[in-house]
């Protein structure tokens, strides 16, 4: 197996989501599956080369769904899992949160059996078996019901474990068979600042701590085995995780001011924290999600970020003890390619190929290869005209000016901002019919109730006639 210091990546086709593609996955090196903040559920069978969009779930529909995770018992049988609005008094965002195709992604539904009791998001998958699912949410910690979707029968029934006595927040979820399974994500901690510096966008997540759920009985009981881990900072929680093998898994740890993942060596029994940091000690990530290992030594970890902060990605060769940046520099097209990394997936025993998920689907370049010339020729290779959706920021006024354009006329256009952790905030255009060409609208930087929004990075989405649909990450001002 070849070292990851001697991996390079390289952008697949894949459909760009300005903002991100959150999930993949890879049956073998030629066949694979993405779902992005486009709303689109697509297809592989080339190693990336060509995708085929098998389904589009509109933004706009009730809960407005953003398309966040995908668990795949089988090639015929798969699952899609959405962030949605939450709403007490309507349960609408239930039909969406939870879609399965049987046939192989030829056709797809939405799961209308959910519990009244699940969260307003499921943002990680692991299907066992084609009767076994589970998954996990929700992100927001000021959300009500984070816990554990359940089925034993193939999607037919679903149960839902409330876990708030563990966690505030659970993001991703893994089990090695039918009743052992780890679930990650975060509990408040009455010792850290109500709004954290750094946090003052989205101050519920400054309490933070990272909890290691840990189920042997199908999630009816669970321990924390991060409980006794050194070094937690506040606002942190576990985002991705990762098990090699039955010995060797990690954790990225989701932090807005620096960085840091979770290891065990002893099967999630134990685990230390290891900072993201370069031989000289200092930190040089922040806001990490994405998490992959070769193999217990190397490895690479990414996340948000944009061009204000640096597009960040990192490499170690060490067990974590050390890093190494593999940072884009936009408009450098020799720096690495990988944008806002959220997920990887490895192929081969050993771990030979791999892929990874962000503004685009990346995947390891053939050893020996022209990376550079092979990107440049991705770029080359002509695309759908798609909407042109843009947006240019106004920081005396604190708006952001978003520009789209219609290819012909539209029955009904939508526009709304998402912030990054994929719940909707705003509406600007809602169901509109418009005629051909550029349109304009100006984001003032309030919510739907009119209360005015942190500056932070959001994501803006328009679909138009139900059928396509773009997206765009955009930063409004502080």
């Amino acid at each position: 197996m070849s070292p990851a210091s001697e991996w390079k990546w390289v952008a697949t086709n894949s459909p760009t989501a300005n903002s991100r593609t959150d999930d993949i996955w890879f049956f073998d090196e030629q066949k694979g599956w993405l779902v992005n903040s486009n709303g689109q559920v697509s297809q592989t069978l080339d190693g990336g080369e060509t995708w085929t969009m098998k389904k589009f779930i509109d933004p706009n529909s009730k809960g407005f769904p953003y398309l966040r995770c995908m668990g795949w018992a089988n090639e015929r049988i798969g699952w899609v899992g959405a962030v949605t609005a939450f709403d007490a008094g309507n349960k609408d965002y239930l039909q969406v949160l939870l879609h399965r195709t049987t046939d192989g992604g030829a056709s797809w539904e939405n799961m209308s059996n959910m519990p009244d009791s699940s969260p307003a998001g499921i943002c990680g998958m692991f299907a066992v078996n084609e009767r076994i699912v589970y998954g996990a949410g929700t992100n927001d910690p000021d959300l009500p019901g984070p816990g554990l979707v359940k089925t034993t029968d193939g999607g037919l029934t679903w149960t839902h474990t409330d876990l708030s006595q563990h966690a505030d927040n659970l993001i991703d979820v893994y089990f090695s068979d039918e009743n052992t399974g780890w679930i990650v994500g975060g509990k408040k901690q009455s010792s850290c600042p109500a709004i954290k510096p750094g946090y003052e966008t989205h101050p519920q997540y400054s309490q933070l701590k990272p909890v290691v759920l840990k189920t042997t009985d199908g999630g009816a009981t669970w321990v924390n085995k991060a409980a006794g881990v050194d070094g937690f900072d506040c606002g942190e929680w576990g985002w991705k995780i990762q098990f090699l093998d039955a010995r060797t898994g990690f954790v990225a740890l989701e932090n807005f001011t620096t960085a840091a993942i979770l290891k065990t060596s002893d099967g999630g029994e134990t685990w230390v924290r290891l900072p993201i940091v370069d031989a000289a000690g200092r930190s040089i990530n922040m806001d990490l999600e994405g998490v992959g290992f070769i193999d217990g030594q190397s490895g690479w970890v990414g996340g948000w970020a944009d061009n204000f902060e640096g597009l960040f990605n990192s490499l170690t060769v060490d067990g974590g003890k050390s890093w190494t940046a593999q940072n884009n520099v936009p408009g450098n097209p020799a720096t690495d390619p990988r944008i806002r990394i959220n997920r990887y997936r490895f192929l081969g025993s050993p771990i030979s190929k791999g892929y990874c998920s962000g503004a685009q689907v990346y995947k390891r370049a053939a050893p020996g290869a022209p990376t550079i010339a092979m990107a440049a020729a991705r770029r080359a290779t002509p695309q759908p005209a798609g909407l042109a959706l843009s947006h240019t920021a106004n920081f005396s006024s604190r708006s952001v000016e978003i520009t789209y354009v219609l290819p012909q006329d539209a029955a009904s256009v939508f526009v709304g901002i998402w912030n990054h952790f994929a719940f909707h905030v705003r509406t600007l255009v809602d169901g509109r019919s418009l005629k051909a060409g550029r349109h304009t609208i100006t984001w003032d930087g309030t919510d739907d109730s009119g209360k005015p929004l942190g500056g932070d990075l959001y994501i803006c989405r328009m679909s138009v006639d139900g059928r396509t649909g773009e997206s765009q990450t955009v930063r409004l001002p502080k």
